[in-house]
Formats: C-alpha cells, structure tokens, sequence
C-alpha cells in the first residue's frame, strides 16, 4: 500500500501543482471579467480544462530538460526516475487531448485558445523550436502564454454563456498579465543561470546577467501594478504594492541570494492568487490543497523543506 501512495505521489508531483497556480489565477480573473461577476456558471470546467493544459506543457517541459533539472538540482520526479519516460509521454498527450476535449462543445474561439496554447508549450520545450532556450522569445512565449492567452482564454469561457462584450479593454486587461507574468519569468531565470550557462541555454540571465534581468524584472512588476490601476485590475495592482519590496530586498543584496528570488516569487504567485479568492471564494481550497500536497511531498519523499 505505501510502495502504491508513493507511486501516486510520484505522479501528481509530476503535474507540478504549485505551477498550476499561476495558471489557474489568470483564468479565473478572466473569467470574473467575462460574466463570473454576474453570476456565470463553468469556473469548474475551466479550472478542469487549464490543469489538463499545464499538466500537458510542465510534463512536456519535464521530458526535454531532464538533464538540466538534474543539474539545478531541481528534485523533479522524472529527473530523479522516480516516474518512467514512457508514463511521462503518456501524460503529456493525455493531458492534452483531454484538454482539447473539454473545449469540443465550446466556441471556435476558445478551441482555437486552446490549441495554440498547446502549440505554444510544445515550441517553448521542444525541438527544432525551443523557444525557452531562445532569451528573448522564451521571454514573449511566457508572456503570451502564462498571462495574455490564459486571462483572455478565462473570459472566452464565461462570455460565451454570459454574452459579455469584447471590447478593447479585454485585450489591454489581458496584456497587464502579460506583463506580470513576464516580470516573475524574468526572475526566475537568475537562480538557474549558472547550470543554464554549463548546458548552452541562452536565457536571459545568462544573456543579461543577473542584475540586469532583476532590473526589468522589477521594471515590469512596477509597470503591471500601473496597468492594473489604469484597468480596473485590482487584485494585480495589490500584488504589485505587496511584492514590490521582496523584489528590491532581492535585488539589492550585494551577492545574489537565489532564495530571496525564489521567496519573491512565490509570494508575488501567491497573493494574487489569494486575492482571486475574494472574487471566487472556493479557488481557496484548491490553492491550499497544492501548497499542502508539495510542502508533504517534498519533506516526506524528497526529505527537503519547499515551499
């Protein structure tokens, strides 16, 4: 029975549920703005729909960096064999055709989100493309895909019941995630500069340096609260005011402390999600089921102390 729940275990930390946050806030906050303030029902099947469609794009990523996970040390289940390549193959492609399943009775639209959302996170990891590898474009792909398509993919969701107009603020709404998002990216890329650097990645920290993608790491967090302001999107411009002086505490220090960046992070990742909640109240439990589920997983299993 033990040997069967560690399996288990092994498997859903393969979906990467802390991830799962920042994909699911997005598209729950477009879908309040597309009818989910007026009452619109089908938050469930959106939260089915993008958990299918990260898990699809996190095992994907999973798959072609296996050895540079090993390398940062990243105590993933694939990279450690705790989970076999093939079981790996398998969920990404069941992942996504169930995600393009759940979106077949839907509108041309939101298929068509779907879909490139799937195209785009099969380009970000894998070759000819690899366009996590590629500085600037891994910088757009994760601004387009993390933040502008997910909120609009979110609205699409409910205006299709609740006949919501598009109106340009929707795509100006969606571009300040995008933003945000690319700034928490921006950040990320500094704790794994150096094993980056040794596999021939071209982040851009590694480009940049990591001061210098800090700086407009922080440029675009600034940048995103004034959007959220200028838009209507409340809960981004709180985020902003909140993580603004982790993100200078991690940036100012004299030698890079990788976990005050990753600290940054998580809070910027998690006070917006804990904001959604004020508009959808039960987004809480699954927030809090992810962070219990990997704080158990990684101190029981891999004997470290995350998140």
């Amino acid at each position: 029975m033990r040997k069967l729940l560690t399996q288990i275990a092994d498997f859903v930390a393969f979906w990467r549920p802390l991830l799962l946050i920042p994909i699911w806030t997005p598209a729950l906050l477009g879908f309040w703005a597309g009818g989910g303030n007026q009452g619109t029902k089908g938050a469930t099947d959106l939260l089915i729909t993008t958990t299918l469609l990260g898990i699809g794009i996190y095992g994907l990523n999973q798959i072609f960096d296996a050895p540079g996970d090993r390398l940062n040390r990243k105590n993933l289940p694939l990279a450690l064999g705790f989970i076999s390549p093939l079981m790996a193959k398998i969920t990404v492609f069941l992942a996504f055709a169930g995600a393009v399943i759940m979106t077949i009775d839907r509108t041309l639209l939101t298929l068509t989100l779907i879909v490139v959302a799937i195209v785009l996170g099969v380009c970000y990891s894998a070759p000819p493309m690899r366009l996590k590898d590629r500085g600037y474009l891994a910088l757009a792909a994760n601004c387009l895909g993390h933040g502008f398509l997910i909120y609009i993919l979110g609205f699409a969701w409910a205006a299709e019941k609740s006949g919501a107009r598009w109106e340009w603020i929707v795509f100006v709404r969606a571009l300040s995630y995008a933003v945000a998002f690319g700034a928490v990216y921006l950040f990320t890329t500094v704790p794994d500069a150096d094993g980056d650097k040794k596999v021939g990645k071209k982040t851009l920290a590694v480009i940049w340096g990591a001061r210098r993608t800090m700086a407009f790491g922080l440029l675009g967090v600034f940048l995103a609260g004034a959007m959220g302001v200028a838009f209507g999107e409340t809960a981004l411009f709180l985020t902003a005011v909140v993580s603004v002086p982790f993100y200078w505490r991690a940036i100012s220090e004299p030698t890079i402390d990788k976990r005050k960046i990753v600290r940054a992070n998580q809070v910027a990742v998690l006070v917006l999600a804990l904001l959604t909640c004020f508009y959808m109240p039960q987004y809480l439990a699954l927030i809090f089921a992810a962070i219990v589920f990997s704080a158990l997983y990684n101190r029981i299993r891999l004997k470290v102390k995350y998140p």
